[in-house]
């Protein structure tokens, strides 16, 4: 893709979900972060005054506007096709959850992303991109383009849920910036999990593998216990000599393990532990 205008370092998107990355053609004039927090007012009554209460913080919004121009390309080419859509594409539905979201509902979403300029980083996901055309060829092929675009700070947590009640808790999965020449044993073993448990999490195949650049989703204790459950209660069907009662037993696990914890890594623990035990 071209990178005209200018030798300066380009503000780039990179998806935190498939690798895929999107730099800028120029960088915006203008950079705008608001940080909002929720404050109320004390119930008291018969003052004049009253104290204020911290209620909560809003997640981190980033905006700005985006300029491309292909009028210097021979001959000029359509801006929509060449940048616009590209940038677009990064707001297409087309990713399942897997960081900490509650993959039982079964519906897509955006990509996440990590937005960098210069020393400025931000987690996020986009929020909007309202497009204006400024000008045209001959053709009719718009050939300059303002993208104003607002970001949203992405944090991810752990949804599990108690029986069939339909409340979540507050539980919240760790991400993890692997460093330079970290294996995924290493990662575990400095956030306090272990190599089969973080492995699991991420799909990872080789524990030797050289993880640096990656984000990995570190599970909660929820999603451990409930992946031990599982097995140990298909373990204990075993024991007991009724095959019929183990699959009933290991299905019965496996689906609570699934609806308590979404991280998937207790879902596919358990499914690893059921094939060897059948």
């Amino acid at each position: 893709m071209s990178q005209a205008g200018g030798s300066a370092s380009k503000a780039m998107f990179k998806s935190l979900d498939d690798g895929v990355t999107f730099t800028v053609q120029y960088n915006p004039k203008e950079f705008r972060v608001e940080k909002s927090l929720t404050w109320e007012e004390a119930k008291t009554q018969g003052q004049s005054t009253n104290p204020i209460q911290f209620q909560k913080g809003a997640p981190m919004t980033a905006s700005f506007d985006l300029l491309f121009d292909t009028t210097a390309d021979t001959p000029p080419k359509n801006v929509q096709q060449v940048w616009v859509d590209a940038l677009l594409a990064l707001t297409n539905a087309d990713v399942k959850p897997s960081q900490g979201e509650p993959e039982e509902l079964k519906k897509q979403r955006p990509r996440s992303l990590l937005f960098t300029w210069g020393t400025f980083s931000m987690k996020c996901v986009i929020e909007s991109v309202n497009v204006t055309y400024l000008m045209f060829a001959s053709t009719g092929e718009a050939v300059r383009a303002r993208c104003s675009v607002k970001l949203k700070e992405w944090q991810t947590a752990t949804f599990a849920g108690s029986g069939s009640s339909s409340t979540w808790d507050s539980e919240k999965i760790k991400l993890v910036d692997v460093k330079g020449g970290q294996t995924v044993s290493q990662v575990a073993s400095a956030n306090g999990s272990d190599m089969r448990t973080v492995a699991a999490a991420n799909g990872i195949t080789d524990p030797l593998a050289d993880l640096t650049g990656q984000v990995l989703s570190i599970p909660s204790s929820t999603a451990v216990s409930a992946a031990t459950a599982a097995v140990n209660a298909a373990a204990k069907a075993v024991t007991s000599g009724n095959a019929s009662s183990a699959g009933k037993a290991a299905a019965s696990a496996a689906q609570s393990s699934a609806t308590s914890a979404v991280t998937g890594a207790a879902s596919k623990a358990a499914s690893d532990a059921l094939k060897k035990l059948f």
